[in-house]
This record gives structure tokens, C-alpha cells and sequence, in this order.
């Protein structure tokens, strides 16, 4: 009995103090640690910075003993961080109030009122820190919490995209020489020549291997106005620039915190937007029973605010739609019989002026009866050169949609079968061979489930 008191007691030991020994925890987190004012995970050697971790914490299946009483991160070697350094540490962006302290180089950060409820909640955890005087290819932090008794719940959290931001989704950071790159030469900007009121920027792309990018900068303003992460870029655009004078600048980066100097500044007169939108290059309708489908290309024009659908010369209802970046095909559904006779659709692009492109149209030809008749196959005119057998010949029928083509005869020409949804069928006069049949009359047999319609057509060569 003594013997297994002995083990327990050293069990109990080991727990308090190995930080490496944990509870299998119900309670799951990632987190990543970010540079104030830098995204990339890049420091300079030697410098004073600001460090912000953020850890997502998922307590909806927490048990007993698993209540957060510390937050302790180990700080890697050469960072220079005390107690005394901890800025703030917010929970859903409250403040929380905690004694922090530091235990070689771990940083404990121990809450006042310890976390015990089952909700998922972000944290914030800002801290002063001076980075190593030499360079570090990955300073690796580790983050673990722990319990009212100081033990460990769970391993240490597992690095992830915790602040839904596009940046450093890591615990690591890399330290970097303390050196700016040179000022980019050979900055220009200049009004775009066909009526945009777009500015465009050129330079000569950093030949220090280092970079990692450019800021460009308008107007004085502190912040960047366009922020590139490419060394090799040589150009940008600055779009919808506002009428008036503008002044720019462009710096080189290594890290979002070690930049060059200015450039020197560009200063450019932006007149009003008087250029239409290039319009969009296809449009396609499609209509499956009472709903009609519009499928088009992107404009290639960067200020397109919105595009505009008409049916007829008359904007359908809610027929605006936004335009967004980097989106390449829109669609747009809506409930719309379509009637008897010729509809056209077209979609306008509109800037945010008001300028309209050209429109794009689209025309739906609907009968009730097979159309054009007679036609012609060996004409170049798309609307004569084949003909259209319509689902609607037969008012309000369902089934499978087919089309039987006999000659004079009697004998079977050609049978035609529609997909599921599809509202027509065509024929372009060739038979089950693919083989032009003569002109003539022939005799159609439109089969709808168990409702048929029949009739002539006329094929004219």
C-alpha cells in the first residue's frame, strides 16, 4: 500500500510540474502570433515590437478540470520579454484582469477569474518584446492552458488561421537583418489615356533578393494605399481615383516593419470617369419549364459597380446585380414564362458613374408550333437553317419529350429526345446517318408522356 502511495504522490508531482505531461482535454484551440503593423511573420533583429497572439478556444464540450485558470507561453530564445510586458489580454474584446509572471522563459499568465463556462471565444494576447540581435529562420513560441491545479489541459495549441485574417497562421516568427532595402527607382504614375479615372504606376522591381514586396502610397497617408507581396512586380493600378490632384510614393519592404525610404513623389491632375465598361463578351439563356436562367461572363473592366438585366428593353425584377472582385461568371435565375413570339435579354454593365457598357444580347425565339416552316439546311442564316419543335406544342403536357420525323412513306427519318428540363428539340434535316435527306414534305410527331401532336413540315434546300 505504501508503495503505491509513493507512486501517486510522484504522479501528482510529475503533473504540477513537467509542463510536457497534460489531460486529455474535451477543450480544443489553435492560435498564431502576429506582429503589430505586419501579416507576414517577419521581424527585424534588434527591434522593438509589439507581439499579438490570438488563440481560438473551444470549451462547448469542456468537462470538470478543465476550467482556464493560466494562459502560459514560452518565449524562444533570444526574444527579451518580461511580466511587465504584457500589454492586454481580451476575451472577445474585453479586457480580462490578469497577474502575469514570468518563470525563465515562460510567461505566465495567470487570470484573476478563472474561465469556466462552455462557450467557443477568441483571445487576444498583446505583449512588448525585443526581438534577437541575430537571425532566426523559425522562433518558434508554444502556447499551452492550464487548469486550477496547474495542469496542462490538453497539448500545446496547434497553430491556425484564429483571427479569420490573411496572415501569419502560425506560432512561428522569423527574425531578419536589420537593414532596409534601397529606395525603388524609376516610380512613375500617370493618368490612364482612354477616359478611366484610373492612375497607373510603374517602377523598377528591388534586385535585393530580400524584398518581399511594395507599399504605394497616396496623398501623404500614412497607411498604404496598395500593398504588393511579389518582388517582381513592376506595375499597379490605383482604380475610380477621385477627380483633382493626387499625389503617390512607393517604398520596398522586407518586412511589413523594415521598409526603404520613399520614393520620390509623383504628383498626376485625375480627370472625371467618362469611359463606358467594356461589355461582357457571352451570354447564354436557358429556360427549364417557368424559370429562365442567365449565365454571363465578368466585364473586363476593374470599376464595374453592378450589371443591369433586361428583357425587352424593361430591367426585369430585382435585375441589378453587384459586381464582385475576382468573380468570372454570374447567373441569374427568376420565375418568367416566357411568351409566344421573340424575347431578347441583354446585360449592361454600369460603372460607378453611371457609365453603361454596350449591351449583350440574347434572343429566345418561343411558337407553339415547329418553327421556321419551311426552313432551309444549307443556309448560313443560324434562325432559318434548322427547325425547332417546341415541349409546348402541347399545352400543359408532362413526360419525356420526343420527336418522331417520317417521309411520305411512312418510314422513320430521324427520332429526337430530350434531356430532363430541356423545353425543345431541333432538327438540322439529316437522318439517323447523318446524312442530308432530299427536300420535301415530312411528318412530325411531337410525344409528350402520352399526349402526341402531329403535323408537316417543309424542307427546302
Amino acid at each position: 500500500m505504501k508503495y503505491r502511495s509513493w507512486i501517486f504522490i510522484l504522479f501528482l508531482t510529475l503533473c504540477t510540474y513537467w509542463p510536457n505531461l497534460y489531460l486529455m482535454a474535451a477543450v480544443t484551440s489553435m492560435g498564431e502570433i502576429n506582429a503589430r503593423g505586419d501579416d507576414l511573420g517577419v521581424v527585424p533583429a534588434s527591434s522593438n515590437v509589439e507581439l499579438v497572439i490570438t488563440i481560438n478556444i473551444d470549451r462547448s464540450q469542456a468537462e470538470p478540470g478543465e476550467e482556464i485558470k493560466t494562459i502560459e507561453v514560452t518565449i524562444p530564445p533570444g526574444f527579451v520579454t518580461g511580466a511587465n510586458d504584457v500589454i492586454s489580454v481580451n476575451r472577445e474584446q474585453t479586457e480580462l484582469d490578469v497577474r502575469p509572471e514570468m518563470i525563465g522563459r515562460i510567461l505566465r499568465i495567470v487570470l484573476v477569474n478563472e474561465v469556466g463556462d462552455f462557450t467557443t471565444s477568441l483571445y487576444e494576447i498583446v505583449l512588448r518584446s525585443k526581438t534577437p540581435s541575430i537571425v532566426v529562420k523559425e522562433a518558434s513560441f508554444k502556447v499551452i492552458l492550464r487548469n486550477l491545479k496547474d495542469l496542462a489541459i490538453g497539448e500545446y495549441i496547434k497553430p491556425g488561421n484564429a483571427d479569420g485574417r490573411p496572415n501569419n497562421d502560425d506560432f512561428i516568427l522569423e527574425v531578419i537583418p536589420n537593414v532596409p532595402p534601397d529606395p525603388v527607382r524609376r516610380f512613375r504614375a500617370e493618368t490612364d489615356t482612354k477616359g478611366e479615372n484610373d492612375v497607373h504606376l510603374s517602377w523598377e522591381p528591388s534586385s535585393d533578393t530580400d524584398v518581399s514586396g511594395y507599399f504605394i502610397y497616396r496623398d501623404n497617408n500614412d497607411q498604404p494605399l496598395i500593398t504588393l507581396r511579389a518582388r517582381e512586380a513592376k506595375q499597379a493600378v490605383d482604380v475610380n481615383v477621385p477627380s483633382g490632384d493626387h499625389q503617390y510614393a512607393i517604398r520596398a519592404y522586407k518586412s511589413q516593419l523594415l521598409k526603404s525610404e520613399s520614393s520620390q513623389i509623383i504628383s498626376v491632375n485625375v480627370r472625371s470617369d467618362t469611359a463606358a465598361p467594356v461589355s461582357v463578351s457571352t451570354l447564354t439563356v436557358q429556360t427549364f419549364g417557368e424559370t429562365v436562367k442567365l449565365i454571363w461572363t465578368a466585364s473586363q473592366s476593374r470599376d464595374v459597380e453592378k450589371y443591369q438585366i433586361l428583357r425587352d428593353e424593361t430591367v426585369v425584377p430585382d435585375g441589378e446585380i453587384p459586381a464582385e472582385a475576382e468573380k468570372r461568371e454570374y447567373e441569374f435565375d427568376y420565375q418568367y414564362r416566357l411568351p409566344k413570339g421573340t424575347t431578347v435579354y441583354a446585360v449592361v454593365a454600369i460603372d460607378e458613374v453611371g457609365n453603361e457598357s454596350e449591351r449583350t444580347t440574347q434572343k429566345i425565339r418561343i411558337f407553339e408550333k415547329p418553327y421556321p416552316n419551311p426552313f432551309t439546311p444549307l443556309s448560313d442564316n443560324p434562325d432559318f437553317n434548322k427547325v425547332i419543335f417546341p415541349k409546348r406544342a402541347i399545352k400543359d403536357a408532362e413526360g419525356e419529350f420526343l420527336v418522331l420525323i417520317f417521309n411520305l412513306n411512312g418510314l422513320l427519318v430521324k427520332s429526337l429526345t430530350a434531356d430532363a428540363l430541356m423545353t425543345k428539340l431541333e432538327w438540322d434535316g439529316k437522318d439517323e446517318s447523318d446524312v442530308l435527306v432530299e427536300s420535301g414534305i415530312y411528318v412530325y410527331q411531337i410525344q409528350v408522356g402520352s399526349d402526341a401532336v402531329t403535323g408537316t413540315i417543309i424542307l427546302a434546300k
